[in-house]
């Protein structure tokens, strides 16, 4: 299967972008998937606002980690601001927004060796972050009471959790976090920061090591880690591989479901499940993106072949069999330099919802957000941000779950063109980005109105339309209706617009219906 997202030449981006979504909208005019017809339904906008204008190239350092998270008391994120040569003193901050992402405040900053924080929040709005300190060798896991904002955090110490990739995961029901770090240690903490088990989860291999670790939680409690490997010596990202847990990381098995040993050998020669390739074992193949939704893991890497790719990659969570495998992704946007970062995002809390996969285009100089709501199977250009950066998008990082009020939202960097290296004050731009889920789009492709009656037929639908109204001349407007392909509907006066309301209780803004 090939998936088409419109070439450069082929949609048009709104000329005037403001903060609210609908001002930001591009119409994509080529399939979005090949052979289809030329016109499809417009792309939805990408609303930006720097979140740091001053900061480091690596201010969003790792894409894989979750540095955004939405609460009741507002919209939270991490990000580093300065550097030293030795990368021993980063300034950090963890910051807030109260009106949705349009501006934010410093509520914690501090300087350590570390890079920036990874995040989560429980339903309480309880904030907990954790980052290594790569001086004395530990990580340190921070809780912030939501409603003591003025007030010192409480600092846990995980004995030899420090390491420069890692990554942190919120288990409500079993009230515990996990912290996987790339010195192969695996933390379980209780809420309140004790430490319940700390192990080595993963070996060496003869061929690479443990990089880049990933972790994500499935409904049914089975706790899935992942992670990219790196030659020993040199610099080359080698393979990618999964196992998961089905009692919180008491036991480990393949994905196909058999028992593991510990420690793991992590790279091809153990036995863990290799998601890429063996003829990509010689080139940089890196995991960009890792969630569980829906008895499906969903994952997307890159591999540096020639031509590049960006497989998007599902298995099945019980059997472990491998569903479907694309290449390429955003498969008409192929360029010589793929993004090698992006983040999945979903409502995942209800069922056969949209999957969204955000990442870049053109050269990885704008956002752009495919989704899919057929968990996977396939996908469709979502939305594009109008402004087009002048060197490079990088760290792109997401809150994996949608916002109350169904949006994605996340953070990235940009990067300074003159920037001599990544660590150097001044080098990059921390932006914050907000999508609206949930939109609809639905094709009118025939239309009769006569003796009282709307007949309306539709195709290309994007999104996942619920329910339908009709609008009238004078502002008014019918009852809801269920949505279907066809419908026969009755209408005491001729409609002029139709307009959509998604499962997410979304609503789509109006389409007007030909003369």
């Amino acid at each position: 299967m090939r998936l088409e997202f419109s070439s450069a030449g082929d949609w048009l981006v709104a000329l005037c972008f403001r903060w609210e979504w609908v001002a930001a909208v591009a119409v994509l005019w080529a399939a979005c998937t090949w052979g289809d017809e030329a016109r499809q339904p417009p792309l939805t906008g990408v609303e930006l606002s720097i979140l740091d204008h001053d900061a480091i190239a690596y201010g969003t350092f790792q894409s894989h980690n979750q540095k955004v998270v939405s609460t009741r008391q507002g919209i939270f994120a991490t990000h580093i601001r300065k550097s030293n040569t030795n990368y021993t003193a980063q300034q950090w901050r963890l910051s807030r927004s109260v009106d949705g992402g349009k501006s934010f405040t410093t509520v914690l900053e501090e300087t350590h060796a570390t890079s920036a924080p990874a995040l989560e929040a429980d339903r309480a709005g309880n904030l907990f972050f954790c980052r290594p300190d790569f001086l004395d060798g530990n990580a340190y896991l921070y809780r912030l009471d939501p409603l003591r904002f003025d007030a010192k955090p409480q600092v846990f110490k995980l004995p030899g959790g420090a390491a420069g990739k890692y990554c942190l995961l919120l288990d409500e029901p079993r009230q515990q976090l996990y912290w996987f770090a790339h010195n192969n240690t695996f933390h379980v903490l209780a809420l309140d920061g004790n430490v319940r088990t700390n192990i080595t989860l993963l070996a060496p291999g003869n061929r690479a090591v443990l990089q880049y670790p990933h972790l994500t939680l499935g409904a049914d409690g089975t706790l899935f880690a992942a992670w990219t490997t790196a030659l020993p010596t040199g610099y080359l990202y080698r393979s990618v591989h999964a196992i998961k847990s089905p009692d919180g990381g008491q036991t480990w098995q393949a994905l196909g479901g058999r028992q593991l040993n510990l420690p793991i050998v992590a790279d091809d020669s153990g036995p863990s499940t290799q998601i890429s390739k063996d003829s990509e074992f010689d080139v940089h193949t890196w995991l960009s993106a890792f969630m569980a939704k829906d008895d499906k893991l969903h994952l997307v890497y890159w591999a540096e072949t020639k031509p590049q790719r960006q497989w998007y990659v599902r298995y099945d969570q019980v059997t472990g069999k491998r569903e479907i495998e694309t290449e390429t992704i955003f498969a008409s946007r192929q360029q010589e330099k793929l993004n090698d970062n992006g983040a999945f995002a979903a409502r995942r809390t209800v069922p056969g919802s949209t999957l969204y996969f955000v990442s870049t285009i053109d050269e990885r100089k704008r956002l752009a957000c495919l989704a899919s709501d057929d968990n996977g199977r396939t996908w469709y250009g979502y939305a594009v941000s109008e402004k087009l950066f002048p060197f490079r998008v990088y760290s792109i990082g997401t809150a994996r779950e949608l916002t109350d009020d169904g949006r994605i939202i996340g953070t990235f960097t940009d990067v300074v063109e003159k920037a001599k290296t990544y660590y150097e004050d001044h080098s990059g731009h921390v932006y914050f980005f907000r999508i609206q889920a949930g939109l609809c789009r639905a094709s009118l492709r025939r239309f009769s109105y006569g003796s009282g009656r709307a007949h309306l037929s539709f195709d290309k639908i994007r999104g996942q339309p619920d329910q339908i109204r009709l609008g009238f001349a004078d502002g008014s407007s019918s009852d809801w209706h269920h949505f279907s392909l066809q419908l026969d509907l009755a209408a005491k006066r001729k409609p002029q617009q139709y307009q959509l309301r998604s499962r997410l209780d979304v609503l789509s803004p109006p389409q007007r219906i030909p003369n």
